[in-house]
């Protein structure tokens, strides 16, 4: 069973978040995944791309934790594990990232502040920073002239993700290995924000 919804769009949302609940009954693990991707300078990019921008990478994480949270309080159980970026914290010069940095580092202080409030109901609340991967978001930018080259000086492994390796820390935080561990934005990043 699936259920698509806009997650720009509140109400598509619940009327999705209903469709699970009818099918399963309860709600324990959201994986807020969902986003865009930008390459643009602040003078080069519209207002309305800006706005575009925050309201997928943004306010879509938030509405959707809102309307599953709900039911995770009412179950008083619930892993919620949010898709930041190491862009949340750090930035590289060039990269015309402003409104994706600003929307995932949003969306660090929206974990943060999420699992601060909802961990008497026993939820966790995470985010994973990935650094670059080559995904259709990012293909793009990985084509662009001297973008290896930036990748090669800042990141310690010297490479782009590979898939599979932000399989294990999905695995780790949908499970009760990490009922201790909540309100944390663990990097993905070979090694990147280490320095």
């Amino acid at each position: 069973m699936y259920a698509v919804c806009d997650v720009g769009d509140y109400d598509s949302i619940t009327s999705a978040v209903a469709k699970v609940m009818d099918a399963y009954g309860r709600i324990d693990i959201l994986v807020n995944a969902a986003g865009m991707g930008n390459n643009k300078p602040v003078m080069d990019q519209s207002n309305e791309e800006w706005e575009r921008h925050i309201h997928i990478d943004l306010s879509g994480v938030y509405y959707m934790c809102k309307a599953v949270g709900e039911i995770m309080i009412e179950q008083k159980y619930g892993k919620i594990i949010n898709i930041g970026s190491i862009h949340s914290g750090v930035i590289f010069p060039g990269g015309g990232i402003s409104a994706y940095s600003s929307a995932k580092g949003g969306v660090m202080n929206l974990t943060k502040n999420l699992a601060v409030e909802w961990a008497p109901y026993n939820i966790t609340v995470n985010a994973i920073g990935p650094a670059v991967f080559e995904t259709e978001l990012t293909v793009e930018s990985i084509e662009m002239e001297g973008f290896m080259d930036l990748i090669k000086a800042y990141c310690p492994a010297g490479r782009l993700g590979k898939p599979g390796e932000l399989d294990g820390i999905a695995i780790y935080l949908a499970s009760d290995a990490s009922s201790f561990c909540t309100g944390q934005l663990i990097c993905i990043d070979g090694g990147w924000t280490a320095i």
